[in-house]
């Protein structure tokens, strides 16, 4: 009688605790069939970003669970919903699952917590038809106690569509799970390293015993007891699961080692097999070029070579700024068309310097032209002189990117306009012969430039050293714009000098002021969002100005909460 009680008070907590964390996407309202990302605020008050993905489809194709729902299309991309930071910790989990459309192949999610794999769902859904059947994909026993985010992943399809609807994600709070073994960490953790190594495996749980495998099979007791640290040096898959008397075990928790190849400059990365498989990484220093939002992408070079980083999960974590050197990039390599892409595994960190000139060959269209193939110049900075364009008319415009036609003495190339956040968008076409500085891409057997900003136009540079010489004083701009909550201010100085730099808010008062000893070369300033009060300030526009000297320089920024 008395086991009785004790399990009905158990089964009344653990219902009152289930709905700490309910998502319905009953506000999603992102209705259209093509892809989208995005981010919206739930019902709970969490914001989602979503990478993707698109709402349930109406009329006779309907395959939303009670009437909404999210559509997580493929994996090749992948298609997933990333949670904001959720305060509490996790103790369980559960997500409701929907076969969507009837092309046949299995359908299967993955829950991250902290950008940790900590479950796959059951597969469902692989015949061909229609399936009405609702399945629940539930964690028992997460266990991550303070703030954390949750991201669930499409994990079947490749580049084929596996869309699989998800709605009504539950969790409850940390503490609620401690019928459960904590989960395992291990340290180091799951990545890529240049040597072997020793992995310890523990959990917080007292008195549990860890039992791993390194074959891929399932953990359980009859497997190995961790006792001293395992010693890895090969490409290893490691599994591991703790139980403890009187608690339920651990979820499985699996830790992917690998070992990368030491490459020492991006031209020896170029000579790499680029076979999205093996993972480089190069010790020395890269410099950071440009970065936008759009994929994540980030442009880096040395005096050799440059490459494109393409990150659209997000791997680097890491705020670099232009001039930034990057020491300890690690990834893999691929092809998007004729563009080499860096597919980054793990985040380098801090920058070992920031402000550093940036190494710019001078050449000619003709050689650009001629580099089809070759890749000399590809994602690298150039300077070219003496351009024109061939019919310039109206504004510079962008999404979709547009194609210009742009000559020199030796040849023609195309001019694209493909970053999005740059300020020279909107702005009036340049007449006339120009210089410039900017990007350089290949598609489809034609050489393009792209500059990064409106300072790339008619740069100063010397004669003696093709290295990018700063103008005198120049206000560059905001990056990104619009921002929340933080933006980086960008200015060139000719020399070092004080300059001051003032936002206002739109009826004229000033919000936040700097007074700064600016160095030579591109100087950047950080701006949080707060006034001088250290406050936060509201969603609207703001305008900042450079003053040093005679120069005033006044720029417009969205900050959008």
């Amino acid at each position: 009688m008395k086991k009785m009680l004790i399990l009905t008070i158990c089964l009344i907590a653990a219902v009152a605790v289930w709905a700490q964390g309910l998502e319905t996407f009953d506000n999603f309202g992102y209705a259209e069939t093509s892809y989208a990302d995005g981010s919206f605020v739930g019902d709970g008050g969490v914001t989602w970003n979503y990478f993707h993905v698109t709402g349930s489809v109406s009329g006779a194709n309907d395959n939303s669970i009670d009437g909404n729902g999210m559509i997580l299309r493929r994996s090749a991309v992948p298609s997933r919903i990333v949670s904001a930071s959720i305060p509490n910790g996790i103790g369980n989990f559960s997500v409701q699952m929907r076969k969507a459309y009837t092309s046949a192949g299995d359908r299967q999610l993955a829950l991250y917590i902290n950008n940790i794999w900590v479950a796959d769902s059951q597969i469902f859904g692989a015949a061909q038809g229609g399936d009405a059947t609702v399945h629940e994909f539930i964690v028992n026993g997460v266990n991550v106690p303070g703030d954390f985010t949750m991201e669930i992943r499409n994990i079947q399809g490749g580049e084929t569509n596996r869309q699989a609807t998800i709605d009504n994600i539950t969790w409850t709070a940390y503490g609620s799970g401690q019928q459960f073994v904590a989960n395992p960490t291990f340290n180091p953790p799951a990545g890529h390293y240049g040597s072997a190594l020793d992995v310890t495996i523990s959990t917080t749980t007292d008195g549990a015993s860890i039992y791993y495998t390194t074959d891929g099979s399932e953990p359980s007791q009859s497997s190995t007891l961790f006792t001293d640290p395992v010693s890895i040096n090969t490409p290893t898959t490691l599994k591991a699961r703790a139980f403890a008397p009187e608690y339920e075990p651990s979820a499985v928790v699996i830790a992917e080692y690998g070992f990368f190849v030491n490459v020492g400059s991006l031209s020896e990365l170029w000579m790499q097999a680029a076979d999205n498989s093996t993972v480089y990484h190069i010790p020395g220093n890269v410099i950071l070029t440009f970065k936008q939002n759009n994929r994540n992408q980030k442009y880096v070079q040395d005096v050799g070579a440059g490459i494109l980083i393409e990150d659209q999960p997000g791997v680097i974590t890491t705020n670099y700024q232009i001039g930034d050197a990057i020491a300890g990039l690690t990834g893999k390599l691929n092809y998007y068309f004729e563009t080499l892409q860096f597919l980054p595994t793990a985040d380098p960190g801090a920058p070992t310097s920031s402000g550093n000139p940036i190494s710019i060959p001078t050449v000619t269209i003709a050689q650009l032209n001629g580099d089809l193939g070759v890749n000399h110049y590809q994602s690298r900075l150039v300077y070219i002189n003496d351009v024109s364009f061939d019919s310039p008319s109206g504004n510079y415009a962008t999404n979709p990117a547009q194609t210009y036609a742009i000559s020199d003495a030796t040849g023609a190339m195309a001019f694209r306009t493909s970053f999005y956040d740059v300020d020279y968008i909107d702005t009036p076409m340049h007449t006339g012969q120009f210089s410039i500085i900017g990007i350089i891409a290949h598609f489809q057997s034609t050489a393009q430039i792209t500059p990064r900003m409106l300072a790339d136009f008619n740069p100063v540079v010397s004669n003696e050293d093709p290295t990018l010489s700063p103008a005198q004083v120049s206000l560059i701009g905001n990056y990104p714009n619009p921002f929340n909550p933080d933006t980086t201010i960008l200015f060139q100085m000719g020399k070092a000098a004080p300059a001051d730099v003032t936002i206002y808010n739109q009826k004229g008062q000033i919000v936040k002021s700097f007074a700064v000893q600016a160095k030579q070369g591109v100087n950047t300033l950080h701006w949080n969002g707060m006034d001088n009060g250290e406050k936060a300030v509201s969603s609207g526009v703001y305008y900042f100005r450079l003053k040093s000297g005679s120069y005033s320089s006044t720029k417009k920024m969205v900050l959008m909460k």
